[in-house]
């Protein structure tokens, strides 16, 4: 069997795959799986299980809004020591995965009682490669931190070792469309997350008020087109592995996006405060491709225009308002707070309403009450993902005698 050959049999052969994302979003990711045509077999806090092939891989790094990163399991096996580690890494034919000449990093998740430093297993895992690298060819891959070349990913937790290839190395949320930023903005994966939690169908009118660097109207628009979330990416791990074929992942590329829609049939509105944060979004939608798609305001939030509801599709709001972690952002807080209550009441006959908040005092202080409630992290916040907050009458009263007071 030729060179050539054994690769091929790499690339096709399938195993099990496991595809990360953070807590709260898994049940959306399988689902996004399952409508890719793929058997998902287990699903947990933060990964979803199914398999396939390494051309699979590459169509999960392609079209998966909610994912983080996709791994190609190489092997288990039980492991008391470092010793045992290194002893069965040695044991796998990295030859047929990695550049011999190439770079790669190491990532891990470990907590075993003979591990103090997890650094020293992957120190392991490293020698253990290279050592076989350089008994097959004389010479070694380099072996760094930086996400730029092949991945491996370490999972060892009491005795059970598993061994993978990351195909995604940077995770599936650095799109690559935003080129500006603003304070604290969502993850794009957990954007997506939240859009697919509020039900928008991609057919109604969506609007993101305080939208900051636009990162929700932009995921609303690519999945209104029906976009690859990754089709700007110009870099993955896969890229990097011996037997990965440019051509296959340029016809997958190409295939997705001749199934896109130039002319998406809803209304996407993105407003804030903030002029800079407004052209940030604006330019981060241009190198999305879907500015032309997206109506941007400079207003407050009270302000944003709120299409009249012609038929029996609701739109959507999703407000991601400051948490508040500042000292003394509270007494401003609440009535920002009690603002977006009364703005998504006087709304709610036409709009379901959603605000994310990693703040219950302030909701609740602001007298909101949610009707459902998800809890998602976003940074490492616990955050409520709340359904038309409603605010109580006595809100509603002193938010309308505010604004009758400042003519508003």
């Amino acid at each position: 069997m030729s060179d050539a050959d054994k690769e091929l049999t790499f690339c096709e052969q399938p195993s099990l795959l496991v595809v990360t994302c953070s807590s709260g979003v898994s049940n959306f990711l399988a689902e996004e799986i399952e409508a890719l045509g793929f058997e998902v077999s287990r699903v947990s806090e933060l990964a979803v299980e199914t398999s396939g092939t390494l051309e699979d891989c590459m169509r999960l790094n392609l079209n998966l809004r909610t994912a983080h990163r996709v791994l190609y399991a190489l092997d288990k096996f039980r492991a008391k020591t470092p010793e045992d580690l290194y002893r069965s890494i040695y044991q796998i034919p990295w030859e047929n995965y990695l550049e011999p000449n190439g770079y790669f990093s190491i990532d891990r998740s470990v907590d075993t009682p003979t591990i103090r430093d997890t650094r020293y297993a992957s120190l392991k895992v490293k020698d253990a490669i290279v050592d076989r690298m350089r008994s097959k060819y004389g010479y070694r891959p380099n072996c760094g931190n930086e996400r730029v070349g092949a991945c491996v990913f370490l999972h060892w937790v009491g005795l059970d070792a598993s061994i993978y290839i990351d195909t995604t190395g940077d995770s599936i949320s650095r799109r690559g469309y935003r080129v500006e930023t603003s304070d604290a903005p969502v993850r794009e994966s957990l954007a997506a997350a939240l859009i697919m939690a509020s039900g928008w169908n991609g057919e109604s009118t969506f609007v993101n008020p305080m939208c900051g660097c636009g990162t929700f109207a932009i995921e609303a628009a690519l999945m209104a087109c029906n976009c690859p979330p990754s089709f700007l990416r110009d870099n993955f791990a896969f890229m990097h592995l011996v037997c990965y074929q440019p051509q296959k992942w340029f016809k997958l590329r190409g295939e997705a996006l001749k199934q896109t829609k130039k002319n998406p049939d809803c209304t996407i509105i993105a407003s804030d405060i903030d002029e800079e944060a407004v052209e940030k979004a604006r330019r981060n939608a241009v190198v999305a491709g879907v500015s032309e798609y997206i109506t941007f305001e400079v207003c407050d939030f009270a302000a944003t225009t709120m299409p009249e509801k012609a038929d029996d599709a609701r739109g959507v709001i999703i407000m991601n308002p400051p948490y508040g972690e500042r000292l003394g952002d509270s007494p401003h807080l609440l009535g920002l707070y009690s603002e977006m209550g009364v703005f998504i009441k006087e709304n709610q006959p036409a709009y379901d309403g959603y605000i994310l908040s990693g703040n219950a005092s302030l909701v609740d202080a602001a007298g909101i009450i949610a009707d459902e409630a998800i809890t998602f992290y976003n940074g490492g916040i616990p955050c409520e993902f709340m359904r038309n907050p409603e605010p109580t009458a006595a809100t509603v009263a002193k938010v309308r005698a505010q604004r009758r007071r400042y003519g508003k």
